[in-house]
């Protein structure tokens, strides 16, 4: 029982960290958003729909953060802990360039962004304005991402957390400042948002150096090694294609739900919003199964890493379980926190009914999925994901579109493939087959 109850506090104490840190990430968009949303509903449109440009970057990301924690787990669990700096300084600087084209096209082609989505001409220009601001920090932002799954593959998340809630601090601060023009700031409006992002981010990665620094577990080791360049691609294009293949299939299930009202719609994104704080306990689940498997791995010890992931399994199920039943019982009520409008709140509360069953099997297919990638099983995790949501939930909601009236056919469609998903999950970490793979 002792062994039993150590190993959901080790699971606990990284995941939880983890799970706060999305939150500040959270945090800090919904401060963006309310300042912006005192300019204008032109300048809250244009940073809206920059958001969602932004959110596609984190696929672009996963190229370097899965690698990263993939083989910095592994090499911290084997205790070659030079090999392990020597990967987050070789996933440095393959950051840095692909982050270079990124950044060029959002500095000069931003205008199309907003322009294929047949957005106004003030939506446009002020769009155009976040975009190309904000794109100064990409570098920045990819390295970040680099040096946070790096602590993250130690099991160190406090460390992102307090780097994050400090970065949150001077966010509001500087917002202030900067779109209003308080102490001394010129009043930039919607640049002044995006440049005051531009510095956090900026701030941000100069703590992850010095924490790497001074750190006594893992330090930068400056020396090139393509092998484990081309180690850390081969387990992080899988994940990576699975982000830009699944990705857009909620902007298509939003589309299909658009097709029964602008009530359905708006209570569909009411309810994703509520769902999305029932999902950060699994994400920092994730992390944390993740940094187990790879490190039970790496040490030479698959059935500790096993262990670690049914413990984070069956964690995540519970908290994740447990926001799912408050969804499901009252849904009317969290509903009204967001919106007093009462269509809205009716198509809110089926939605957070139906969803609120499938609390579960989402924390399997999170956690089960995160533990497939710390064992590098990347290329099951990106078919299994892929074709479930694309071939078992957009393919049929979007044949019940012609023959249904109401969306909650479409949940419940969420719904069944949420479950059949955690199962096919299940059945493959049970095969054990992700013990053997070499990364």
């Amino acid at each position: 029982m002792i062994v039993i109850n150590e190993r959901y506090r080790r699971v606990l104490a990284i995941s939880l960290p983890s799970a706060f840190h999305n939150l500040m990430n959270m945090v800090q968009t919904m401060i963006d958003m309310l300042f912006v949303g005192r300019i204008s509903a032109v300048s809250l449109a244009s940073v809206g729909v920059s958001m969602q440009y932004t959110a596609l970057l984190y696929a672009f990301m996963s190229l370097v953060y899965v690698g990263t924690n993939v083989l910095v787990s592994r090499f911290y669990g084997s205790k070659e802990m030079d090999k392990a700096g020597q990967t987050v300084y070789v996933m440095i600087l393959f950051s840095f360039v692909i982050s270079l084209p990124l950044m060029f096209f959002c500095m000069f082609n931003a205008p199309v962004l907003f322009e294929i989505l047949g957005t106004g001409k003030d939506v446009v220009h002020e769009g155009t304005t976040y975009i190309s601001t904000y794109s100064y920090a990409l570098p920045a932002l990819f390295i970040q991402g680099v040096l946070f799954s790096g602590l993250n593959a130690l099991g160190k998340t406090k460390i992102p957390l307090y780097i994050s809630i400090s970065g949150n601090i001077i966010n509001v601060f500087l917002d202030w400042a900067m779109i209003f023009g308080h102490l001394g700031f010129p009043a930039m409006g919607i640049k002044g948002a995006a440049l005051a992002t531009v510095i956090v981010i900026y701030y941000q990665v100069v703590v992850y150096f010095v924490c790497y620094f001074f750190s006594r577990d893992i330090r930068i080791i400056p020396s090139f090694d393509m092998s484990l360049l081309r180690r850390g691609i081969k387990v992080a294009v899988p994940a990576w294609l699975e982000r830009i293949i699944v990705h857009p299939s909620y902007l298509v299930l939003s589309a299909l739900v658009a097709k029964f009202g602008v009530d359905a719609l708006a209570g569909y994104q009411v309810g994703l919003r509520i769902e999305g704080l029932a999902f950060m306990p699994g994400v920092g689940f994730i992390f944390a199964s993740m940094a187990l498997v790879g490190q039970g791995l790496g040490a030479g010890k698959p059935d500790e890493a096993e262990k670690d992931a049914y413990a984070a399994t069956i964690s995540a199920s519970v908290i994740m379980g447990v926001l799912g039943l408050l969804m499901t019982v009252f849904p009317y009520a969290i509903a009204r926190i967001f919106t007093d409008n009462q269509a809205t709140i009716e198509n809110a509360a089926w939605y957070l009914r139906i969803m609120g069953v499938s609390q579960v099997p989402l924390a399997m297919c999170f956690v089960l999925s995160g533990s497939l990638r710390g064992a590098g099983d990347t290329n099951v995790t990106f078919a299994i994901n892929a074709v479930s949501l694309w071939c078992l939930r957009i393919l049929p909601a979007w044949l019940l579109t012609f023959y249904v009236t109401n969306s909650i056919w479409i949940y419940l469609v969420a719904m069944i493939e949420s479950v059949v998903r955690a199962v096919i999950l299940l059945i493959r970490f049970r095969s054990g087959r992700w013990k053997s793979i070499k990364v």
